[in-house]
């Protein structure tokens, strides 16, 4: 085996797309996206004896003045055969001392490759897949593994996702999505609507992350970063922008209350009877309502967005943002179930829902997106978390103490601006 820098571009991209543990930030368009808050950043790889590439990794390279320490960052660590552990251990052990001779006071790498096997509610399958022999052959080669923590507890990176497997006919996938028909009826009917967007529709995406920001206190991305974002993945790129109308909903949802209240009288059966009134009652409340709340108004009203990059057959959604709207206008399920099935048809066969904090507890303030990104069917997945190899310990000890402080008065300061008192 051979250890290779400078790699074309092509090439490891052409490499990287087509491997199962991709993820686009492993491909050489990261680098742009990443500048310049990264100084600099290479593609890194391993050949076999016959010259192939076998392996490959996106080494970003950061120097901070205060205090001064130039590190490396692997984001989401290296592709290749993870039963092979000789490789893994040849590829960790030039990367590190790579990185070392480089200069830089630290090498971090988190990855996205699998702990052990869940259940989808989270739970251990005890006979399942483990994969933490790779944390024991990093540390053996000098690195230092962060622990299992908490997934929004400082990490870099989640450390738990929810990925629906889309190799599988399209039945098979909706039939695995939480009331999928009632919800896709419940849209139809309100004309909760979704398209495909340009990028001259990006102001939607951040018009929509306001109220969220504003509820939990995060300062907002503004249209130049998703501008960036798109510009540096191009053809990757699927955007997808959700509407309705709300006067016209409403008048539909009046039509259905007639012909309810029309066909009541014909029913025999108690059961359907009384099914029947609580429909009707339903639907007088969601018409009032519409009118009370002020959204009785005859035009094309925005319910959110949904930013997505699609590389090979592999699916991130990278950010999506849903205004707050009605219980029975839901943007967010119409964005999932139009891109699942826009991007089924185009060949994509895993859809990954990019972040959950990895706590099943209800009690859990992020519970809610959680138990959202459940209902789609796919599978929990628990990844191993962070490294680091650590060269120059003072100035990684500086470091982190710097960061950590850097780090909590940002975050209490953009609570404290953005959020909506």
């Amino acid at each position: 085996m051979k250890f290779v820098t400078n790699v074309d571009k092509e090439r490891f991209d052409a490499f990287a797309r087509a491997h199962e543990l991709n993820h686009y930030s492993k491909t050489s368009p990261f680098i742009s996206f990443k500048a310049p808050e990264y100084h600099s950043g290479e593609l890194l790889g391993v050949e076999n004896e016959a010259g192939e590439l076998i392996a490959s990794a996106v080494m970003l390279e950061k120097r901070m003045m205060v205090p001064p320490v130039r590190f490396h960052y692997v984001q989401y660590g290296f592709n290749l055969d993870i039963a092979d552990r000789e490789l893994i251990r040849f590829f960790s052990g030039k990367l590190y001392e790579y990185s070392r001779a480089k200069g830089a006071a630290f090498l971090r790498m988190d990855f996205n490759i699998t702990r052990r096997e869940h259940d989808r509610n989270g739970n251990v399958v005890e006979d399942g897949f483990n994969h933490e022999y790779i944390t024991q052959i990093l540390q053996e080669c000098g690195y230092t593994h962060l622990g299992y923590n908490y997934g929004y507890s400082g990490n870099w990176m989640s450390r738990f996702t929810y990925r629906l497997d889309l190799d599988r006919p399209w039945n098979q996938i909706k039939k695995g999505i939480k009331r999928f028909s009632y919800y896709t009826n419940k849209n139809e009917t309100r004309l909760v609507r979704v398209h495909e967007a340009s990028r001259e529709e990006l102001s939607v995406l951040v018009e929509s992350q306001h109220e969220l920001s504003e509820k939990l206190g995060f300062k907002p991305k503004d249209v130049h970063y998703f501008e960036k974002l798109w510009d540096c993945y191009q053809d990757d790129v699927h955007y997808y922008v959700v509407t309705t109308n709300y006067h016209q909903a409403k008048l539909n949802i009046e039509k259905e209350l007639k012909e309810t209240e029309e066909h009541l009288p014909v029913l025999k059966d108690p059961n359907r009877i009384e099914a029947a009134q609580k429909n009707i009652e339903a639907m007088k409340k969601e018409i009032k309502e519409i009118e009370d709340s002020g959204y009785d108004v005859d035009k094309e009203q925005v319910l959110g967005a949904k930013f997505i990059i699609m590389q090979g057959v592999n699916v991130w959604n990278v950010n999506m943002y849903t205004v707050k709207t009605l219980m029975n206008f839901r943007g967010a399920f119409a964005l999932h179930s139009y891109a699942l099935q826009d991007l089924y048809a185009k060949g994509a066969k895993t859809y990954d829902f990019e972040g959950i904090s990895g706590s099943m507890d209800p009690k859990d303030e992020y519970y809610g997106q959680t138990d959202f990104k459940k209902s789609f069917g796919g599978d929990y997945l628990e990844f191993l978390g962070e490294f680091d190899a650590v060269f120059r310990p003072s100035q990684y000890a500086a470091w982190k103490r710097t960061n950590w402080f850097i780090s909590h008065a940002r975050r209490r300061l953009r609570y404290l601006f953005y959020r909506k008192k």
